[in-house]
C-alpha cells in the first residue's frame, strides 16, 4: 500500500506545526496536526505505510507504530484528501481512534503522537452574500449587518462618506 496525497483542488496553508487544507471542490476546511500533517505530505504514493511510520518516527523522536498511520490514512481518505480508494491489507489490524487512545496511555505520553484531522464545511460565497448590508441611515451591527459599500459607520449609523445619514 502506497497511500497519493491529494493535489488538486486544494489550497494548503501551513500555520506553525499545523496545515489547514481548503478543498475547493468540497468546499470543506480541514486542520491537520503536525503528526497527520506528516503523513500527508509524505503520501506521494511512492511510500508505505511502513516508510511512513519510520519517517515520523525519526521527525518525532518517539516510537511510531504503522497503527498511527493506519489511523491518520483511514481520516484523511474519509475527508478525501488521499487519491483512489484507500485498501488496507488483511494483515493490518483495524483500530479505532479510541483503542489508540487508551493504548497511548497506557505506554504514556503518545497522545501527542495520534494524528487529528479536524474538518467543517467553509461557507460558499452565496452564504456570505446573504448577509444584507445596512443602507444609508440604517444601524450598523458588527458583523452581523456591516454598513453597504461606499457607506462608513458614524455613531452606530451608515453614512455616506460626506457623513450625511
Amino acid at each position: 500500500m502506497t497511500p497519493k496525497a491529494r493535489q488538486e483542488n486544494l489550497v494548503v496553508q501551513e500555520l506553525g506545526d499545523e496545515t489547514v487544507v481548503y478543498d475547493e471542490k468540497r468546499n470543506h476546511v480541514h486542520r491537520l496536526n503536525h503528526t497527520a500533517a506528516l503523513i500527508w505530505k509524505h503520501c506521494d504514493g511512492q511510500n508505505t505505510v511502513a516508510d511512513l511510520a519510520a519517517f515520523l518516527q525519526g521527525e518525532m523522536g518517539a516510537p511510531v507504530t504503522e497503527e498511527i498511520v493506519w489511523l491518520a490514512l483511514d481520516r484523511l481518505d474519509k475527508e478525501r484528501l488521499l487519491e483512489g480508494t484507500l485498501v488496507r491489507p488483511e494483515e493490518a489490524k483495524n483500530i479505532t481512534r479510541r483503542q489508540m487512545l487508551k493504548k497511548a496511555a497506557l505506554v504514556g505520553g503518545m497522545t501527542l503522537l495520534l494524528p487529528v484531522v479536524q474538518s467543517i464545511v467553509a461557507p460558499t460565497p452565496a452564504m456570505a452574500m446573504s448577509i444584507s448590508c445596512a443602507k444609508r441611515g440604517q444601524t450598523y451591527l458588527l458583523p452581523t449587518r456591516p454598513c453597504c459599500a461606499g457607506l462608513q459607520m458614524i455613531r452606530g449609523k451608515c453614512a455616506d462618506l460626506a457623513g450625511q445619514f
